[in-house]
């Protein structure tokens, strides 16, 4: 799972962005500016959120300081870009400046596209540990925007918010078995040693099962959600 900083300005704690990616499965921080530039290096990403254009001057700034400092993706939304202020911030070194009134959906993909290909390049795989990096690959390609999944560049089948983020999280980890306590937690938001529900590992298993149901031609023999004995579930390689 990858982590996002979104670094608020010193005029709002805006959440549009925040709102829009905790419906990809990203473990989110708020970052305050004085904060963010010790908390970086513990961040895959970082999203500067730019209200006010007497903003420019203090977000140029720490966009220098932190392309100084560090390689991560830096992107930039503002609700009042302009064409001056989105050249100038590109050329201090962000990746991406979007418009967060008229441009929000689409630069939530570009974001997680340009996040996902920064990573693959890097060799991440999510978790890092327990578990060996794997070399694996998948047939199943995400739509964000429409809670669904591709199969083999084909067909497209809509899912639940729980199911999109369960196969999400897979993915992210593709031919890496992923354990009950790793999806609790990341699709429920939830510690899975809480007291608070006692079949947290039966709601994983009931939530796979669904899903399976919806993507597998066989759920029976499943192609591509891998049980993984006592432990949990793998997407495995597609040929």
């Amino acid at each position: 799972m990858y982590s996002i900083g979104i670094v608020h300005t010193r005029e709002s704690n805006d959440d549009t962005y925040a709102n829009q990616l905790s419906k990809i499965t990203y473990r989110l921080y708020s970052l305050s500016r004085e904060d963010v530039l010790n908390e970086a290096s513990k961040m895959d990403a970082l999203i500067i959120e730019d209200s006010s254009s007497s903003g420019l001057k203090h977000t140029c700034e720490l966009i220098l300081e932190l392309r100084r400092r560090y390689e991560m993706l830096i992107w930039v939304v503002s609700k009042n870009l302009t064409k001056t202020s989105k050249i100038v911030y590109l050329q201090l070194g962000a990746d991406g400046v979007v418009d967060a009134e008229h441009e929000q959906e689409e630069s939530i993909l570009q974001f997680s596209n340009i996040l996902n290909r920064i990573n693959r390049e890097k060799g991440t795989v999510f978790p890092k540990e327990p578990y060996e990096k794997g070399t694996c690959s998948s047939e199943l390609e995400l739509n964000p925007t429409n809670l669904s999944v591709i199969l083999e560049g084909k067909t497209e089948i809509s899912l639940t918010r729980l199911e999109f983020q369960t196969i999400s999280f897979l993915l992210a980890n593709v031919g890496i078995a992923v354990t009950y306590e790793e999806i609790y937690e990341n699709v429920w938001k939830d510690d899975f040693n809480s007291n608070r529900d006692g079949n947290k590992q039966y709601r994983v298993s009931n939530l796979v099962f669904h899903l399976r149901k919806k993507i597998e031609e066989n759920p029976n023999q499943p192609k591509y959600i891998k049980t993984v004995r006592s432990k949990g579930y793998m997407v495995s390689t597609v040929m």
